[in-house]
């Protein structure tokens, strides 16, 4: 035991000092007897509205007048949120929910995740009033970084930051990084990254090899896999760039142009993916606890591509790319599975590791929602979300939570849904998260009248256990 903790202790202070220090602070934590399972929330916002035709199950009607509670075991999920089927029995749908004192349209800025009015336009993204659910998660969930927040400027990859969805409280708003190159690099840059200098850049693990071979003959058992999981993490996330500095040093990204690939990816769908890639690595190696990923930025940008050239407005609007032949809503509904998938791929690659006799997905919880209610010009009449994962049985899942609701349409033909003045907000169910994570309060960001009316308090007697 006493040669465990001096080999602890060295390791900590070498070099890989600052790559294994989640988990040297997890076996130190365990050696003490004070180790807490850690839990980590994950925020999903895509643009141009979550229409009901992506989030409620045909066979479900919208319209009801009181609150319906439906198993989700016998009901198929609709193709844009497929994807989540494995994991129904800890996956509930939430319909109804009022914006409250948030008016979407284009986008709703930092109100998404704030539930306040930040303005109109721009000013959505400037006036910023109040701290947003992920950073008060993230104050809860303190990492090594408390909230990483990735985004993805659709059509405009040079885009490196911006300020969309996030902030600690008035005035203080976080910054979205929404290049992944840039964003691997806040994260591992001290331990050897260097911007896009894919020849120079050197992987860490070498150099520290044998320490990580005197760490492990200490270790067994779940121990032992979770330090494979955490090594095979670091290697995933630096495999990208391992392979342009292969081809980089045999001068074929030479051949292909004369300047390295700047940014990187391009398309709008790949830097979902790498993003996605990069918030898996960071809970994996426990980096951090809390991700923020904004696939739209809460603005419309300027075309889905590799999904489609068409600019992101005329899709909401359900307008006809003539080049790929689809409407506006088929190729959302193609964004927002793709979505959908990366949101799977990091479910089961927490999935498949160990932690205090089940896996890190027990302590986990997926928010999937539209950072625009249900459609591109919403009025925050139902703002529909999706909740994956219970954070350790504090959530109920297996349910469509259907709260009072009439069905309406555009054109006469898309049905989409208009809750009931009276339903619950947006609020009230940030404040079921936070009371899940372990923050009860009495209300989350209510103003005036609002912090008397029940409907914007919480927490939801639906969802939490």
């Amino acid at each position: 035991m006493l040669k465990r903790r001096t080999l602890l202790k060295q390791f900590s202070l070498g070099a890989g000092g600052l790559m294994f220090a989640p988990l040297l602070n997890r076996l130190s934590a365990q050696e003490k007897g004070t180790y807490k399972t850690p839990k980590r929330v994950v925020f999903v916002l895509h643009g141009n509205g979550f229409h009901e035709a992506a989030s409620v199950p045909k066979e479900v009607s919208l319209t009801g007048t009181a609150v319906r509670e439906l198993p989700l075991d016998k009901l198929a999920l609709p193709f844009d949120i497929e994807p989540f089927t494995p994991w129904k029995d800890r996956l509930a749908i939430v319909q109804g929910l009022q914006g409250g004192q948030v008016h979407p349209d284009h986008g709703s800025g930092l109100g998404a995740l704030s539930g306040l009015h930040g303005g109109v336009g721009d000013d959505k993204r400037r006036n910023v009033v109040g701290e947003s659910i992920d950073a008060a998660v993230a104050r809860k969930l303190p990492g090594i970084f408390p909230l990483l927040n990735l985004g993805v400027d659709p059509g405009r990859p040079q885009t490196k930051t911006h300020l969309c969805t996030s902030a600690w409280g008035a005035k203080r708003p976080i910054a979205t990084q929404c290049r992944p190159e840039l964003a691997f690099e806040s994260l591992f840059g001290s331990i050897g990254a260097k911007k896009n200098d894919f020849s120079t850049r050197k992987n860490l693990l070498d150099f520290i090899s044998e320490d990580v071979k005197a760490l492990k003959s200490e270790l067994k058992g779940t121990e032992l896999d979770q330090l494979d999981y955490h090594l095979d993490a670091l290697e995933s996330l630096s495999k990208r760039d391992a392979q342009l500095s292969a081809m980089y040093q045999k001068g074929l990204l030479a051949k292909a142009a004369p300047k390295l690939p700047s940014p990187f990816p391009i398309t709008m769908k790949d830097t979902v993916t790498a993003q996605f890639d990069i918030a898996a690595s960071a809970l994996l190696t426990g980096l951090t606890n809390v991700v923020t990923i904004a696939s739209e930025i809460s603005c419309l940008g300027a075309a889905y591509t590799g999904f489609s050239t068409m600019v992101c407005h005329s899709a909401g609007h359900n307008d006809k790319d003539p080049q790929v032949g689809l409407l506006g809503w088929e190729i959302l509904s193609q964004v927002r599975r793709h979505i959908a998938e990366q949101t799977a791929g990091l479910l089961k690659k927490l999935q498949g590791i160990p932690e205090d006799g089940g896996t890190m997905f027990d302590n986990t919880l997926v928010v999937f929602t539209s950072d625009s209610a249900n459609r591109q010009h919403a009025e925050g009449g139902n703002w529909p979300f999706v909740l994956l994962g219970n954070l350790g049985g504090r959530l109920k899942g297996n349910r469509l939570v259907m709260y009072p609701m009439r069905e309406s349409s555009i054109d006469g033909t898309r049905r989409l849904g208009m809750g009931s003045a009276s339903n619950p907000t947006i609020n009230a169910l940030y404040n079921t998260i936070l009371h899940a994570v372990g923050d009860p309060r009495e209300s989350f960001n209510l103003v005036g009248a609002n912090k008397e009316n029940p409907a914007y308090r919480g927490p939801l007697k639906e969802l939490l256990v």
